[in-house]
């Protein structure tokens, strides 16, 4: 089997009134690049990459396709180190990465559809056959009372069955967010669970003065407290609070998070297998994290295709730590408006009594929507 063909779909779609903010901006448009590689035996695979979609593309075209076009798609590895090697020196991490993990997802949904297998097989087979799913949502949301439409959505999603809830924090005085954290957890009660996420809003010491502010409503973990630059600020809110820290999802590749699990900057890892590399990179990033004790649970936040992705990595994470009665990782879904994520797919996921079942068809388990991907590349 030989690789004949690397096509990618930048797509962009402006959210106009559905706008929402996290702490570093406003989030106007969704966007995202799809990318599908066809061989010379019919068989075709598709792959997403987090990030700016035109560069993305671009580097598909520049970067990626001149190595891999006539390659053997089974090749996978040797394919990201050919890729890799020679622009290591300025592409470490960022948009060559991402892009390499979106070609990487695609070889292995080739590899799956040729053997007829999902890729959580190929990956070693499956720890759980459905994935625990909390609500990634409570952005802000461009409305004059905020506080009122975020909690009346956090009990929209406690109302749907989520078991857990991700409420954004940092766009706003930490005064304001404890009052806003304060009546989400008296609306949606004690029995679901409550995660933070500041998106790297703070230093180290006012993200341990907020942390145990928040420890009294009971907060799950408290994600990105700082910038994942800073390592030892990290540290030092880790230590400062009983509320786990969670972190990882703006590394790439197994060197980015070697001191990042090595120093035990984080209680929980978040790599985003449209962000670090991949299939390929994420086997060995869960390998080193299990060195560690260290958990992971993977980060997610595009179309059917990264979630596909994403529930196949999550399928063959092993139970960190492990025990006769481990406990059950949660599965990110986002929730905020994204026009893009359910028509880059035929298939759809429906999150059934709080879980998602996990892809058993050959590949990822999804089929592009070539006429969707096509109407809205830009």
């Amino acid at each position: 089997m030989k690789i004949t063909g690397v096509k990618a779909y930048p797509l962009v779609q402006p959210l106009g009134e559905m706008s929402f903010a996290f702490s570093q901006s406003w989030v106007s448009a969704r966007q995202t690049t799809i990318v599908v590689i066809s061989t010379d035996e019919g068989i075709d695979g598709v792959g997403e990459a987090f990030g700016p979609a035109r560069p993305i593309a671009a580097a598909v075209e520049s970067c990626c396709a001149p190595v891999i076009l006539g390659q053997d798609p089974f090749s996978s590895s040797a394919i990201w180190d050919n890729i890799y090697r020679p622009m290591r020196h300025n592409s470490q991490k960022g948009i060559l990465i991402e892009t390499m993990s979106a070609v990487d997802i695609a070889l292995w949904d080739i590899k799956g559809k040729a053997t007829g297998l999902p890729v959580y097989k190929l990956l070693g087979g499956a720890y759980r056959d459905k994935a625990h799913a909390y609500a990634t949502g409570l952005y802000r949301p461009k409305v004059e009372n905020a506080k009122e439409a975020l909690v009346e959505e956090a009990v929209g999603y406690k109302r749907e069955g989520f078991p857990a809830v991700k409420y954004k924090i940092g766009t706003v005085s930490p005064e304001e967010d404890l009052d806003i954290l304060k009546a989400i957890r008296q609306a949606i009660g004690d029995d679901v669970k409550l995660m933070v996420d500041a998106n790297c809003a703070y230093d180290a010491t006012e993200a341990i003065r907020l942390a145990k502010q928040m420890e009294q409503y009971d907060v799950y973990w408290f994600e990105e407290p700082v910038p994942p630059e800073d390592i030892e600020g990290s540290i030092e809110v880790k230590n400062s609070t009983s509320i786990r820290i969670a972190g990882g999802e703006c590394e790439a590749t197994r060197y980015g998070f070697r001191e990042l699990i090595s120093r035990r900057a984080v209680d929980i890892l978040q790599p985003d297998v449209c962000i670090c590399g991949g299939f390929t990179e994420m086997q060995k990033i869960v390998a080193m994290a299990s060195t560690w004790n260290m958990q992971c649970i993977p980060h997610v936040w595009g179309t059917n295709v990264a979630i596909a992705a994403a529930l196949h990595c999550y399928a063959a994470i092993p139970d960190i730590p492990g025990k006769i009665n481990p406990p059950e990782p949660f599965f990110e879904y986002d929730r905020s408006p994204n026009p893009l994520r359910e028509g880059a797919t035929h298939e759809k996921f429906a999150v059934v009594d709080g879980y998602i079942d996990i892809p058993r068809k050959p590949g990822l388990g999804v089929t592009a929507n070539m006429d969707f991907l096509k109407a809205k590349t830009f």
